[in-house]
């Protein structure tokens, strides 16, 4: 048995509803703060304080949690929750900022966990996740799903986009257009994050990859 003492993870659902809320709570100051504050400017920047305010602390006390995983040859189990491995239909891992797993169980019952670093530490939650891939993969009958970046139209995403960003950039430089390097940083960082989530095959890559955070990837 394999202990992983303090994992920080998240739940997708509960991420989608934090959003969602937090745009709500956006929308409701600057609808409240309208009607007292003729500054829109003002306004806004007060909606943002609060509403970035609320992002963070509901994160910190309800969304992230921590918890003991046991993992066994068959079965992962953390607080109440357990996962038989022969009741498992298939899963599916993800590998971007983190990781995230789903298991499809022979019930129809749908378990995802994840852990992305714009939210905590994820590199307990990344190596429970490879350890839980290696005991699976043995296991006979489980399914391994690729995720979309680990398939060829998610590497043909990843080279298109990267084409896109280069032709944009040369096109800026040569016609002397005015250079947003703000622009330019947050497409440079989406390219980086989406090719953090592209798994390269063995057979293409012989050599160790070359990564960001090789501790997010199954070499």
């Amino acid at each position: 048995m394999q202990l992983h003492e303090n994992v920080k993870y998240t739940k997708t659902l509960e991420i989608i509803l934090l959003f969602i809320s937090t745009a709500l709570v956006l929308l409701g100051l600057l609808f409240i703060l309208s009607q007292f504050i003729s500054d829109v400017k003002s306004s806004v920047l007060i909606a943002c304080i609060f509403a970035i305010s609320y992002l963070i602390l509901i994160n910190k006390k309800f969304i992230v949690k921590k918890s003991h995983f046991k993992l066994t040859s068959k079965s992962l189990e953390w607080d109440k929750n357990i996962v038989e491995f022969k009741d498992i239909k298939y899963y599916k891992i993800h590998w971007m900022k983190g990781a995230g797993i789903k298991f499809k169980l022979k019930s129809g019952k749908v378990i995802r966990l994840s852990c992305n670093d714009n939210f905590c530490d994820s590199n307990a939650f990344v190596t429970l996740c490879h350890e839980v891939d290696s005991k699976l993969e043995k296991f006979e009958g489980v399914i391994r799903k690729k995720s979309f970046f680990e398939t060829k139209w998610g590497f043909y995403f990843a080279i298109v986009l990267t084409v896109l960003f280069l032709v944009i950039l040369v096109f800026k430089i040569v016609s002397k257009d005015q250079f947003n390097a703000g622009n330019i940083g947050l497409m440079l960082v989406g390219l980086i994050t989406i090719w953090s989530g592209v798994l390269w095959n063995k057979k293409v890559i012989s050599s160790p990859y070359i990564l960001l955070n090789s501790q997010h990837f199954i070499p």
